[in-house]
Order: structure tokens, then C-alpha cells, then sequence
């Protein structure tokens, strides 16, 4: 029984399923190192399983990307679907992209396979939630030039919003809080990075911060129409689960 484990990145992960690939094969399962669950199907039989083990590395890395057969479009729908952290997404992906090697190309046309339909259905749930957070997502001062966010996302978005907000807001120092999983990204003006953070380390104001939060609420009531006010195109529109880090609130 072939078992690959991987270092949780999306890098890691296409790096131990090249090989089965190129193979036209698939591994009989697939554990994130540090979090493997029991098996009870190899308890007996362990030390005959192939462990492969590899290393985390750059996601841009041209050379590991390029195999014929998987395009643009299929990299980008596994990647997404990647970050949606579906339960036993490792293995649908390696389905996923096993069919695209046989199809050459084409297999994003493939709708009413569940192998294509399950990876698009999870890469436009994770690229709806980075839009949404796109015009979301509330920056506060707590220094010179230092600006927190912080959001509590049902999929793991933040490795698509940082090079947006990098190129948004190239002339600012910040930081991209993600609360649920723990880590944050961080911008220095030169480079991006992510890195853990407890949720309980979350910085205080700058001196100037409740005054512009202020003047932001003001604008947001006085282009407010009360009559038209419509709370449930609101929550249509933003999921009231993304309130809590809004300035403005809605609804009010």
C-alpha cells in the first residue's frame, strides 16, 4: 500500500503526486504530515506501506507545474479547490488531475463528471469567498503606517488575497489576521509572508483610529436611503457571518 504524506502546501502535495501521475496512477491514500489518522486497513502491515515524504517549495515554481496535458485553468481549479479544505481533498484532487492527463487538456469541459464537477463546485466556493473579502475586509491603524485586519473565513483565502491587497495598498505596512486557522499574512513593503498568530494577539488601535472609524460610520449613515432599507438583500449580499468585522454594520 502506497501512502503519501506531505507538508500540508499545496507545492508539497503536487510534488508527491507527480510521480504517481506520470504513472497514470493514484497513491491509496494521502496524510498531511504531523495529522495522520489511524488506518486500520495497514495496522498489521505498517512497515511495508511507501511513505513518500517531500518538502515545502515555491507554488510559482514553473518547471513542477508544467506537465502536458494540465492547463492554466485546471492548475488554478486544483489550487482553489485546494484551499477550500475539504475533508479528503488530496485524493479528489489526484483524480481530478489524473482525468485531465487522460483528456489532454480538455477536461474542465467534463461537467458531468463528479471528478470535474466536485473540484469546479469547491474552486468557485473558495473564489466567491475571496471576492466577497475583497471589498470586505477593514483595515485599522495601530502604528506609523501599520494596518491589521482580520477575518474569519470559512475557506483559507489568505494566500489569494495578500497579492491583492499587496498591490491595493503597496505603500502601507499590514497585516491579514486569519482568526480561525490561527496565522497571519504580513506585509513589510517589500515582501508578503504568512506566519502563525494566536487569535488572542490582537493588537490595539492607533490613537487616530476611532475617529476615522467614526467618520466612516457617518458616511455610511448619511448615504443611507431608510426607506429602501432591504435587511434581507443585505444578508443575501453579506452573509451576516461577515458583520462582525465590519465598520459600518449593516443593517442598522
Amino acid at each position: 500500500m502506497q501512502i503519501i504524506r506531505y507538508d500540508g502546501s499545496f507545492y508539497g502535495l503536487i510534488s508527491a503526486l507527480v510521480p504517481f501521475l506520470k504513472q497514470r496512477r493514484l497513491p491509496d491514500a494521502v496524510e498531511r504530515e504531523n495529522q495522520q489518522q489511524p488506518l486500520l486497513a495497514i495496522a498489521e502491515t505498517e512497515p511495508q506501506t511507501d511513505a513518500i515524504s517531500v518538502a515545502s517549495g515555491n507554488l510559482h515554481d514553473a518547471e513542477l507545474f508544467r506537465i502536458p496535458g494540465i492547463s492554466r485553468e485546471t492548475w488554478q481549479n486544483a489550487w482553489y479547490a485546494f484551499l477550500s479544505e475539504e475533508k479528503n481533498i488530496e485524493l479528489r484532487l489526484a483524480r481530478y488531475l489524473l482525468l485531465a492527463l487522460e483528456k489532454r487538456g480538455s477536461v474542465d469541459a467534463y461537467q458531468a463528471d463528479e471528478r470535474v464537477r466536485s473540484i469546479h463546485r469547491l474552486a468557485r466556493q473558495v473564489g466567491v469567498e475571496r471576492h466577497r473579502f475583497m471589498g470586505l475586509l477593514r483595515f485599522r491603524s495601530i502604528g506609523s503606517n501599520l494596518y491589521y485586519a482580520s477575518i474569519n473565513s470559512d475557506t483559507f483565502v489568505l494566500p489569494l488575497l495578500a497579492p491583492f491587497f499587496v498591490r491595493r495598498f503597496a505603500g502601507q505596512q499590514w497585516i491579514i489576521h486569519d482568526r480561525r486557522r490561527e496565522v497571519a499574512a504580513v506585509y513589510n513593503l517589500k515582501t508578503w509572508t504568512i506566519i502563525e498568530r494566536k487569535s488572542a494577539d490582537i493588537p490595539p488601535d492607533a490613537s487616530e483610529e476611532s475617529a476615522a472609524q467614526h467618520l466612516w460610520q457617518c458616511f455610511f449613515d448619511s448615504i443611507a436611503v431608510r426607506e429602501r432599507l432591504n435587511l434581507a438583500l443585505q444578508q443575501k449580499c453579506i452573509p451576516k457571518k461577515y458583520w462582525h468585522d465590519l465598520i459600518e454594520k449593516p443593517g442598522r
